[in-house]
């Protein structure tokens, strides 16, 4: 391939979809970093060329002009979908949807319609995948709160480009909405919220921030303070995310039902969860856990299919919600 056809393909990497744009000058001194050395003249009869077979906008009223794809530009440049990126594509389309906002979907949505049309060019059953998958969450499933677009798009590049952000946020224990610098570490998305972790300049302690209390965000192009040792995976499960009743892990033991329980023998509560099958109706597991009300909240749930064998605090808990439980609904059943 000649070292123009390159620079043309290299160009068209680097410009973006509308409604972000790129100037001339960026774009040289991009190439240049790349080892083309070319003029900003070049790059403007160039773009012009390409824009003839490609979506290609120009904003003639600013100097230097600015460039951007199509919003709606199909992803059709070589190399073109193959039969698993299309599946792929589809599968992310049925899990994100439920779980973005519009406007951050709509980023993905020429890749989604191209992996959609190979899908059906193909003439393959899987073409038809859309009407044979859902997406289903566990629990009640109420409808999931609304993010600002902007902030959700200012948090993610912030992290990607790891820079503080200012936030706009009202917490559920503030007065008044607040104006905030957050370094952020990293986003968790727990069904049904959006949470960024990080630190709040000026305060101490790591902070869950719900997105959907910001309702304005803006870059700080300054690097965080972000711990060396700091590690999303190793917060999750010190339990930090489950509403923490204290930092100490709780080491429990369960004896469970066959077939209600199976699910913890596929999908263990623990990384270090051991399970010994007692006879055909009952089988034992024991793991370390963070000391949660998640923790609490599914106990109670499965209260019929489980007995707590340790610790025996915990099981007097859990056995002091049930009374209380129960009382009420004797309760309300006599009046």
């Amino acid at each position: 391939m000649s070292n123009t056809a390159v620079r043309y393909l290299t160009m068209l990497r680097m410009v973006p979809r509308h409604p972000k744009s790129i100037t001339t000058t960026e774009l040289a001194g991009r190439l240049e970093e790349q080892g083309f050395s070319v003029t900003m003249r070049s790059i403007q009869r160039d773009l012009e060329k390409l824009s003839a077979d490609f979506p290609l906008l120009v904003d003639e009223e600013s100097r230097p002009y600015r460039w951007s794809f199509d919003r709606n530009a199909t992803m059709d440049i070589i190399p073109a979908l193959d039969l698993p990126a299309a599946l792929t594509f589809e599968l992310a389309k049925a899990y994100l949807s439920p779980m973005l906002p519009p406007r951050a979907l709509s980023h993905l949505k020429p890749h989604f319609d191209e992996a959609h049309r190979t899908l059906l060019r193909e003439k393959n059953p899987l073409g038809q995948w859309p009407d044979r998958v859902r997406v289903i969450n566990r629990g009640l499933g109420g409808e999931r709160p609304a993010i600002d677009a902007d902030v959700l798009e200012t948090v993610t590049e912030a992290l990607l480009r790891e820079y503080k952000c200012r936030l706009v946020y009202q917490a559920r224990s503030w007065k008044a909405p607040e104006e905030i610098v957050v370094h952020p570490f990293g986003l968790i998305f727990r069904d049904p919220n959006v949470y960024l972790i990080g630190i709040i300049e000026g305060r101490e302690g790591i902070r869950q921030l719900v997105l959907h209390r910001a309702t304005s965000g803006e870059l700080v192009e300054e690097q965080p303070d972000r711990p060396e040792d700091f590690d999303l995976d190793l917060y999750v499960r010190s339990g930090a995310m489950g509403i923490l009743h204290s930092d100490s892990p709780v080491y429990l033991k369960l004896r469970c039902d066959k077939p209600s329980l199976n699910h913890l023998i596929e999908s263990p509560l623990g990384f270090d969860q051991i399970t010994n099958e007692i006879d055909d109706k009952t089988f034992e597991i024991a793991v370390t856990v963070g000391d949660t009300q998640d923790l609490r909240w599914w106990l109670t749930a499965q209260a019929v299919h489980c007995d707590i064998l340790e610790p025996d605090w915990l099981r007097e808990e859990i056995e002091t919600t049930l009374t209380r439980g129960l009382d009420r609904t004797q309760q309300a059943k006599a009046q």
